[in-house]
């Protein structure tokens, strides 16, 4: 009995001192979480398909090089081995496998491509199993974003899969102008629509500091009823103060914001002369407009925005090829700017406006999706470059730039001061911003985007999932959307935006604006709206009065005091400059559409 007492002692003994032994020898913290291992190559491109063998566990990396290893399968390891094809094996001690933040419990394991291996540089070989962009069944290369150069950060390491860079298969060659589907939150459009989504976002109004609440409509006409394009208007305070400044479109309507960007918490109050809503003033002078219409593309060319890079640069070949006929011959300049992040390869690249459309052509084609890392980008740096070193033309009948991204910008104040001082200078140099929302932006990059089209008199668009090409796409929060091909929708805002009436003489409703009416479908094509059905039903009825290019002129809504008698009464459209217009309502479900011409 003595001897086995001592035998199960010295078991015990055996055992704690293995157990202690192993906890010296490993190093592990007693406190150790589960640990998230992110696996690259030496550029940081996320790999996946990647083994981590401990002990006789054998862990792969997911499509976005993650794994998750627990504490207790490295507590008896005497040794760690990485290894994925077409790299150098790594064999590692267990206790580098421990973060240096436990918080944070997330490390960074990189791979050495071998010399003979054969992808390319950045890329890493995998084979697919199901389609993929046409691809089936064989070995392809991925198009690999870089990480940035501290992987370390909370806000990265920590964030969703959603925000972590797409490890995306090389797109086809058959990429042609078509294939993308889109479409439109133009906001203008259903005012009331936007005010109660801007009380449900309220977090994100304050995320951004943007509040687009305060609105103020100036509609500038001579005195024959024309409209005034290219004239600068300013919101002024009690003191003659410069709240905020535009410039009128080829509708001759620009849009002023009070409070945008927390003015009211200086005690600024607007100035008598202006009032919510529309603000009519009739100029003695002769209406004028240049040929000349000035677009601009502006491109994320992070590498999530690899789903869908080469998509967009063939639909833009086909927007730039057809905008010139669209628009009756218009004279247009195009140009471009493309840009990544803060230490990226580059920060923006510019073509300058050219009436030379291959130049910009050239340009877009050349661009790859790279660099990135985090999910946010340097936007509000494009925008700077494309507003001052662009070119625009002031005397322009429309300055457009279309911002092709699928992330915001980062929210630290000094860069949010920029977003703001930007959208500012878009608004005063009247260059209509109009985002293409790509796959990957979440809900507060939706709010952002969305006002600053608000802000700049543009409009918003939103890719769809039903091309099936790229990853998801967010669903904006609207009441509908129709879902359009985005060459069609960038073609038609250019023609929206630029259609000016003939100051000569009266304007008749000619094959000018029948151009509308090429698009299918087209969102002001019905015009079933007759004048019975737009008497008043109920106190619930809305009508809105919409110009040309999709703008929010005026709401009317409530019960009328005569049964029957009609709501266009109502509508101030003696008030408006000559052009086209659509009377809009919302009831049985659909809306209802009315073209008025005004002359």
């Amino acid at each position: 009995m003595k001897q086995f007492f001592t035998l199960l002692m010295t078991v015990l003994l055996s055992a704690g001192s293995i157990e202690a032994c192993m906890k010296k020898v490993t190093n592990l913290p007693e406190n150790l979480p589960q640990v998230t291992i992110l696996v690259t190559d030496t550029t940081q491109a996320l790999l996946p398909d990647a083994q981590l063998k401990i002990g006789k566990k054998v862990l792969r990396t997911s499509w976005d090089g993650k794994l998750v290893v627990q504490p207790e399968w490295l507590a008896g390891a005497k040794q760690v081995v990485l290894c994925c094809e077409g790299y150098e094996t790594r064999k590692m001690k267990p206790e580098q496998l421990v973060p240096e933040d436990l918080n944070n419990p997330v490390v960074l394991l990189a791979l050495t491509p071998k010399k003979e291996a054969s992808h390319p540089a950045g890329g890493v070989r995998i084979r697919t199993g199901k389609s993929l962009h046409g691809i089936k069944g064989e070995e392809v290369y991925m198009t690999l974003a870089a990480s940035p150069a501290d992987m370390r950060t909370a806000d990265y390491m920590m964030a969703d899969e959603e925000m972590m860079p797409k490890i995306l298969p090389a797109l086809p060659n058959n990429a042609s102008a078509g294939m993308l589907t889109a479409g439109e939150v133009n906001d203008f459009a259903k005012w009331n629509l936007w005010s109660r989504y801007q009380q449900s976002a309220v977090s994100y109004q304050q995320e951004w500091r943007l509040d687009l609440s305060h609105r103020y409509t100036v509609q500038l006409t001579n005195k024959r009823g024309y409209p005034m394009i290219n004239v600068p208007v300013s919101l002024t305070d009690s003191k003659g103060n410069t709240i905020f400044q535009a410039i009128t479109d080829n509708t001759g309507k620009a849009e002023l914001w009070f409070g945008l960007t927390g003015e009211w918490m200086n005690g600024l109050t607007v100035n008598e002369e202006w009032k919510e809503g529309l603000n009519t003033r009739i100029l003695n002078e002769t209406c004028s407009a240049s040929d000349a219409v000035d677009v601009v593309f502006i491109f994320d060319a992070t590498g999530s925005m690899g789903d869908e890079l080469t998509y967009l640069q063939a639909e833009m070949k086909d927007v730039i090829a057809r905008a010139a006929a669209a628009t009756g011959g218009l004279a247009i300049r195009t140009g471009a700017v493309v840009y990544r992040d803060h230490g990226d390869e580059y920060l923006n690249r510019i073509s300058r406006l050219t009436d030379d459309i291959a130049t910009t052509q050239t340009f877009i084609d050349k661009q790859e999706a790279n660099g990135g890392g985090d999910y946010e980008e340097a936007v509000p740096e494009a925008l700077m470059a494309a507003l001052n070193s662009a070119g625009w033309d002031p005397d322009a009948r429309a300055r457009i730039a279309f911002i092709i991204l699928d992330a915001p910008c980062h929210k630290d104040s000094a860069t949010l001061a920029l977003l703001h001082e930007q959208v500012r200078n878009a608004a005063a140099l009247g260059v209509r911003l109009v985002p293409v929302v790509c796959s990957g932006l979440d809900e507060s990059g939706e709010y952002l985007m969305r006002a600053i089209a608000l802000a700049t008199n543009g409009t918003s668009f939103f890719l769809t999932d039903d091309s099936g090409i790229g990853h998801t796409h967010l669903k904006p929060t609207t009441d509908s959307l129709k879902v359009e091909h985005l060459n069609d929708m960038l073609v038609r805002t250019i023609v929206e935006f630029s259609l000016v009436p003939n100051c000569e003489g009266k304007w008749e409703n000619t094959d000018e604006q029948d151009i509308i009416a090429s698009f299918v479908p087209n969102p002001f094509e019905a015009t079933d709206l007759t004048e019975e059905e737009l008497a008043v039903k109920d106190s619930r009825t809305t009508l809105y009065l919409i110009d040309i290019s999709g703008k929010l002129i005026y709401i009317y809504e409530g019960r009328l005091e005569e049964a029957g008698d009609s709501q266009l009464s109502r509508l101030p459209i003696p008030m408006l400059s000559t052009g086209v217009y659509f009377v809009k309502a919302f009831y049985d479900g659909e809306w209802h559409t009315k073209k008025i011409l005004v002359h």
